[in-house]
Parts: structure tokens; C-alpha cells; sequence
């Protein structure tokens, strides 16, 4: 059976454009599956610095939570945002007497060059932070990345300085092991939050 020329044209093209298709499928399943297939993890051998300069291991701690949010002092709008549902989450935890014993909040910076201790501390100050079972913490660019990858958590710096991140909050149980992921913004909900860990306390 003759094939008409046109007709072969766009059966090479087809032909051609065949494994570009097959790799943008390939690619967009590992986008959309391999995240949250995977197991995300606050890393065990990681050490940060606390604004005071003190050393703060990211190893697990017994019988304890911990909530981690991953911010930048000069976002405009999701991150102090996020902080100050925290901080009335913060509240409900310390009148409970959960916070800094069975509750610990972790707010790690990823634009650290910008963020200096001063500047954290200033930020914790103007969002009403508490220092009883909060903790804020910095590093250097590699160790950084190294947390944010461990969560599945992504940032990308942009021209004007602004960073393009995850909306995501982390808890992580005494294993390091994050068992529930929270938006951040307008998608925090503190008494969602207060009730799964009350519910974690009495499961424990």
C-alpha cells in the first residue's frame, strides 16, 4: 500500500517527536509521584546555630514534636504570616503545658546571608515569639540545602531577592520522621494543629 508523501511527513514527525513525549511523561510522573511517594525526614546529622550562637542538633528527642517551618525574614506576606498563627498555636501549647515539653517549634531561615542573628532576633520580637520551646535557627547555604532537601522542601532565589518556595509546615515525630505536612499563610490552621497533637499526647 502506497503512503502518500504529506501522510509520511507526519508520520516521521510523530516518529520524531515520540521519545520527547515519552521523556515529558517520564519526567512529569517523577514531578508529581516520586515527592510524595518519598519518605521526608528532618535530617539526623545536621547541626545549626541558634541566633545565640549556640549549637542545636537536628537529632531526634525523645518524646517529642516537632513543628518546622522554613522561612525568609523578608518575605512579604506567607512567612510572618505563618509565624504569627504560630505564635497563637504557641499560646494554646504553653496554656496546655505541652509547649517545650512534648512540643517544640523549629523556624529555620533559608535565606541565611540576610538573615543575621540580629535580624532573626528582631523578627521573633516584632511577631511576638516566646523563647519557651521555640527555637531559631541558621546555617551556611550548603547545610541549608541540605534540611530543605531532606523534607522535600524547595527554594529558589529570584533576580529581585525575593524566594520562590514550598508552602509547607512540618511535623516531625521522635524519629525525625515528618507524619504531617501544613500549609502555610492563610492555609495554617493553628486549631487544626492544637487538636492533632493533643490526639498525638494521649496516643503516646
Amino acid at each position: 500500500m502506497n503512503i502518500a508523501p504529506a501522510t509520511a511527513i507526519r508520520i516521521r514527525r510523530l516518529l520524531l517527536l515520540l521519545p520527547i513525549l515519552v521523556l515529558i511523561v517520564l519526567v512529569a510522573s517523577w514531578v508529581w509521584f516520586g515527592p510524595k511517594n518519598a519518605q521526608a525526614k528532618l535530617p539526623d546529622d545536621v547541626t545549626l546555630q541558634t541566633i545565640d550562637g549556640q549549637s542545636y542538633s537536628l537529632a531526634p528527642q525523645k518524646k517529642t514534636f516537632r513543628l518546622v517551618e522554613l522561612i525568609y525574614t523578608r518575605c512579604p506576606d506567607i512567612c510572618p504570616t505563618t509565624t504569627v498563627k504560630m505564635v497563637q498555636l504557641q499560646k494554646r501549647l504553653l496554656e496546655a503545658n505541652l509547649m517545650g515539653q512534648n512540643v517544640e517549634f523549629l523556624t529555620i531561615t533559608i535565606d541565611p546571608q540576610n538573615d543575621t542573628p540580629d535580624v532573626m532576633r528582631y523578627y521573633a520580637k516584632q511577631l511576638g515569639i516566646q523563647e519557651q520551646g521555640w527555637t531559631l535557627l541558621r546555617g551556611d547555604d550548603e547545610t541549608i540545602k541540605t534540611v530543605t532537601n531532606s523534607l522535600g522542601f524547595l527554594a529558589n532565589k529570584m533576580e529581585d531577592g525575593f524566594i520562590s518556595h514550598t508552602t509547607s509546615t512540618y511535623l516531625v515525630d521522635d524519629n525525625n520522621t515528618v507524619i504531617q505536612k501544613f500549609g502555610m499563610g492563610d492555609d495554617f490552621d493553628p486549631e487544626q494543629i492544637y487538636q492533632e497533637l493533643l490526639k498525638l499526647k494521649k496516643e503516646g
